[in-house]
């Protein structure tokens, strides 16, 4: 299954759904995005919004922040979830209790659609959601 992931992914699409029913797309339409996945064991991820623009003060710095994510860690994998033991991050909010994070996987032909299941979320405190990222593969 590694040989099946390992490779460079382009992200496609990001949708995010939470349990109160309504959905959003967390970094805008048309994200940036790669994965990483290197055939032993290594998982690299950095997704951005597309209307990102160079930063003119403290909070402009600050939401620049707030409108990505990245981070790196050793992936493991069995049936159709793929674990990651997170080691560096863009925000400390993957250290301690969630410093492990599985998600769930499919993959058709180019294309590889990963689940966060439902998780409490980081957008809106008290509410439980689920992001669905679909990639293709880049040759």
């Amino acid at each position: 299954m590694v040989g099946q992931l390992a490779g460079t992914w382009k992200l496609i699409s990001e949708l995010t759904k939470f349990d109160g029913g309504d959905a959003i797309e967390a970094f805008g339409p048309n994200p940036k995005g790669r994965l990483v996945l290197t055939s032993d064991g290594h998982w690299i991820i950095i997704i951005t919004r597309a209307d990102r623009a160079p930063a003119k003060s403290l909070d402009e710095k600050a939401a620049l922040l707030d409108s990505m994510l990245a981070y790196s860690g050793k992936y493991t994998i069995d049936g159709d979830r793929i674990t990651n033991r997170i080691d560096i991050s863009w925000n400390e909010i993957f250290t301690g209790a969630l410093q492990i994070q599985t998600r769930f996987f499919s993959v058709a032909g180019d294309k590889l659609v990963l689940r966060t299941g439902l998780i409490a979320s980081s957008i809106r405190p008290g509410q439980k959601a689920e992001s669905i990222l679909t990639w293709e593969r880049e040759r």
